[in-house]
């Protein structure tokens, strides 16, 4: 097998210009068939670069004034290696070594061929492609070896039905929701030894049983192992119950996420149940069922709480975006969301165009905070339902209903022959008096 001279410049620096300038030098001998891996051993042996805390970049210049080319993987170092075969001359294409510090844990970027100092070999995963990057992995600065991409790749998906040790999972709560998943599979119950940041240890529910899973994260990133896995159960069959614990609120929740994202869907527990135990074959309780739903659907819309918090920025926008508009929101002392009121500009001058009829209702909202969600409408010319405030108040009230109609009557004023159409709730009744005493008030022929 061909050697080939290769010179190395290092302990320099780059440029403004793209030059390497004030570096040392050193030679190498390079196989002609050897491997990138084998590239960075022989330059971190010979200038003597501890790989447990430093990475090292490699660069080269085909040409006087031409970028900087980078040796970074397998294929890299093959164009370099044909180069120096084409061109043989003594010294030409020297190596320019950059050396950097690193932090696995820090959370910086790897890239394929980056050397990391891992008890273990660990891949990182790339969720959105399904792939991995290859990561050569070292013990006391020593290089040992590089992953292939088809095997021992990190678990990302919780669908996933064979457990085993020496697997790697992307993180705990990955680990965790498999074992559930395994656990209702295989018709068995299981409770948890020992659980923190770094460690997760499993033990079949029945005390006789030898049934054991130990799971701990790798040099404490969030990378999960199976240390060990004892799948043979020797527990009484009078404890594997058929109810299953393992069957959580969370896994089911996961589950069934994909049945909420359509917001017209009608989904309710009854129908987690049913796909729960055809999916499953597990049997579960209808609040159960709810919980999961819930959580579903705060994953997919987020938090109630988190959408209140962004309301104020909302109405500012929109208050910015089209001015001229009536924008109300009122706290309580204990600032707390109470009313919001909304009436936009082009709203407020289409009514001048409109027959002055103002129909008005409200709507219970069933949500975590609950609340009556008001509106009030009219006809356009062309018969067309035209919005002309809407908004969310605690109940259908006395309070309410009249801040209600005052913040109406601040937007739009009284018309000439203005009438207000209404069901037959009493606060409204009373608070259209109040607020607009000299306009009639009329009911809803569907409410009588």
């Amino acid at each position: 097998m061909e050697s080939l001279t290769v010179f190395l410049r290092h302990s320099g620096k780059w440029n403004d210009e793209g030059n390497y300038i004030d570096f040392s030098i050193e030679g190498i001998l390079i196989k002609e068939y050897a491997s990138f891996n084998d590239l960075v051993v022989s330059i971190s042996n010979q200038l003597g670069i501890d790989l447990s805390s430093k990475t090292i970049k490699i660069q080269y210049k085909v040409e006087e004034n031409c970028t900087p080319m980078e040796i970074h993987n397998d294929m890299g170092y093959r164009v370099y290696v044909e180069l120096k075969k084409e061109n043989n001359e003594f010294g030409m294409y020297p190596l320019c070594i950059t050396t950097i510090k690193k932090d696995l844990t820090s959370g910086g970027s790897l890239n394929q061929g980056d050397i990391v100092q891992i008890d273990e070999g660990v891949q990182r995963y790339d969720s959105d492609t399904d792939n991995t990057l290859a990561l050569i992995f070292v013990n006391s600065g020593e290089a040992i070896g590089v992953f292939e991409l088809h095997k021992d790749l990190i678990i990302s998906k919780t669908n996933q039905k064979e457990v085993m040790a020496g697997k790697v999972y992307k993180d705990k709560a990955t680990l965790k929701e498999v074992m559930e998943n395994y656990a209702i599979a295989q018709r068995f119950q299981f409770q948890v030894d020992r659980s923190n940041a770094v460690g997760y240890a499993l033990l079949c529910i029945s005390e006789d049983c030898e049934w054991r899973f130990k799971a701990s994260s790798i040099n404490k990133s969030e990378l999960f192992k199976v240390r060990e896995f004892n799948d043979n159960h020797t527990c009484p069959l009078k404890d594997k119950v058929y109810e299953q614990r393992q069957a959580s609120s969370s896994l089911i929740g996961g589950m069934i996420r994909p049945k909420l994202t359509n917001h017209k869907r009608k989904y309710t527990p009854r129908d987690v149940i049913d796909d729960v135990k055809s999916d499953l074959g597990v049997d579960v309780s209808y609040m159960l069922a709810w919980r999961a739903k819930e959580k579903a659907m705060n994953f997919l819309r987020g938090e109630p709480a988190d959408s209140y918090k962004k309301l104020p920025g909302y109405l500012y926008t929109m208050d910015m975006t089209y001015p001229g508009s009536h924008i109300r929101m009122v706290k309580s002392p204990k600032n707390e969301f109470m009313y919001v009121y909304i009436s936009l500009y082009a709203f407020i001058r289409e009514f001048d165009h409109c027959r002055p009829i103002v129909i008005v209702d409200g709507s219970h909202l069933k949500s975590y905070y609950t609340g009556t969600f008001i509106s009030a409408s009219t006809l356009d010319g062309a018969g067309h339902i035209l919005p002309l405030a809407y908004g969310v108040i605690d109940s259908e009230n006395d309070v309410a209903w009249t801040w209600f109609f005052k913040q109406f009557k601040i937007a739009y004023g009284e018309r000439e022959n203005m009438c207000i159409i209404t069901d037959k709730n009493e606060s409204i009744i009373k608070s259209v008096s109040r607020v607009y005493p000299y306009v009639p008030h009329f009911a809803c022929i569907w409410h009588l």
